[in-house]
């Protein structure tokens, strides 16, 4: 399946900064303040882009569904859970100030659309895309995509070793989730106590590869589930119109 969602593309380009300075950290083996400086931007440089992705993968997600005008009725109640949260703390904030009345009234009338028996086109949903602030590694990303309804997003994508250079006759399971820990104790070792990472210039090109397959089958498994979403709605849009012409 070739890859639709623009996220990828994205990630896939900021991948070849990291690989740049992979490069430039291979030829600085001899000159340890170089080569320890180098590895150190390349880490940096990839946590974060990665989070950049996941943030914005996840934003795209929404914004496709969004885009298909679906009625309140076809949208899963878990999605209609996660944007009835986020406007409640919306809500919130409007609520002690007499000025936002307005906002308040929007609010009360965005819910009752969504939660309506009646078939009202929703095309607002609002889902949280972005990490706690200084929070970051597994859990961190196991909650921003449960808002998408993937409850357990190391179980759902799943890497594989590659089996063309492994003695093991099966294919061996890659702790993606373990990946993840690692390289955001090792950013924050180097944000907050200024340490040199204990990898090598190699080892953070094989996270490079872990990262690019992540968004690569991420990306393949999200369209799919829009592609599902899409029949549904033409499905859905048949049983009307053929309900309507029998009338």
């Amino acid at each position: 399946m070739t890859n639709q969602l623009g996220s990828f593309g994205s990630f896939n380009n900021a991948l070849t900064e990291v690989n740049l300075l992979i490069n430039f950290a291979s030829k600085c083996e001899r000159l340890p303040n170089e080569y320890a400086a180098l590895n150190k931007s390349a880490l940096l440089l990839l946590t974060s882009k990665f989070e950049v992705f996941v943030e914005d993968v996840v934003k795209e997600y929404i914004e496709e569904i969004n885009s298909m005008n679906l009625t309140n009725l076809l949208i899963s109640e878990q999605l209609k859970i996660k944007h009835s949260i986020t406007r409640i703390k919306d809500l919130v904030d409007f609520i002690e100030n007499p000025s936002k009345n307005d906002k308040k009234v929007e609010v009360f009338k965005d819910l009752a659309q969504l939660w309506s028996d009646q078939e009202i086109t929703f095309a607002g949903l609002d889902i949280p895309n972005k990490f706690n602030y200084g929070k970051h590694g597994s859990k961190e990303m196991q909650k921003l995509f449960s808002n998408i309804e993937i409850e357990n997003i190391f179980e759902t994508i799943v890497l594989y070793s590659d089996n063309e250079h492994s003695l093991l006759e099966d294919e061996q399971v890659i702790d993606f989730k373990g990946i993840i820990n690692n390289i955001t104790s090792q950013r924050n070792n180097i944000t907050h106590q200024d340490k040199t990472p204990n990898m090598t210039h190699q080892q953070i090109g094989e996270y490079v590869d872990y990262f690019n397959r992540f968004s690569k089958e991420l990306c393949q498994y999200l369209e799919g589930k829009l592609y599902s979403m899409r029949q549904e709605l033409e499905a859905y849009k048949q049983v009307a119109a053929q309900r309507e012409s029998a009338s």
